[in-house]
């Protein structure tokens, strides 16, 4: 089976991966970054302590909040960041792409992100379940429009006949819905598959048919591509 693609958009690899190249306001930036993604995404945002995260990072506690002045403003970015990687995982979509090469493309990616990031998948579901409190604004203006936009042109592949008559965000919602399911219920698949390998035996050998099976289910067309011109 197919396993999810490796090329994960270029922002990951800011906030992960400190460079050489960088400084060390910088590196220590992204330090604090990925402590705090891992102290929110097992204690969430009222449980969190910014000692628990300095201690985390390695640093003193007074250089996280010279950098991100508060507990607050330091989730935002986390949160956004982790949403501006989902968004980038369509990658530059057109409506005169091939739509099911698209897709699967997508849906790989997302599945990458579930499987390299787990805890940042798993944050967000934490605050979005407990009412998106602080990110609220981000889901109901950036992420509104980038369904907005990409929806039209899910729907103009629906003209062509290339996609299933669905309506875009719900499209959406089934794929985020799948592909992040594997990072924030590990534990439950886990137990009811019995794997012992999870990276293997789930998303190396499972994920080529979730592929399929999202694909067909969206009604997408295999080697073709959308004559409609843009409006």
């Amino acid at each position: 089976m197919e396993a999810p693609q490796a090329n994960i958009p270029s922002r990951l690899d800011r906030i992960e991966t400190p460079t050489s190249n960088q400084g060390v306001g910088e590196r220590q930036r992204e330090r604090i970054l990925r402590a705090a993604t891992l102290v929110f995404s097992r204690k969430g945002y009222d449980g969190a302590r910014v000692e628990a995260i300095a201690q985390k990072a390695g640093i003193p506690k007074g250089n996280v909040l010279y950098y991100f002045k508060s507990k607050k403003a330091l989730y935002r970015i986390v949160i956004k960041q982790v949403l501006s990687l989902w968004l980038e995982a369509l990658g530059n979509v057109s409506e005169e792409g091939n739509p099911e090469e698209a897709i699967r493309q997508y849906v790989n990616r997302k599945l990458a992100l579930s499987r390299n990031h787990p805890e940042a998948s798993r944050l967000f579901a934490m605050e979005v379940i407990s009412g998106a409190p602080i990110i609220s604004d981000h889901l109901s203006g950036e992420l509104r429009r980038w369904v907005e936009e990409k929806g039209r042109i899910f729907k103009k592949w629906q003209e062509a006949g290339l996609m299933a008559k669905i309506d875009p965000a719900h499209a959406f919602f089934m794929i985020w819905a799948v592909t992040q399911t594997y990072a924030d219920f590990e534990a439950q698949i886990q137990a009811v598959t019995g794997v012992t390998n999870y990276d293997q035996e789930i998303y190396s050998d499972a994920s080529g048919e979730v592929v399929d099976a999202l694909v067909r289910a969206l009604g997408l067309k295999r080697d073709q591509r959308c004559s409609v011109q843009s409006a």
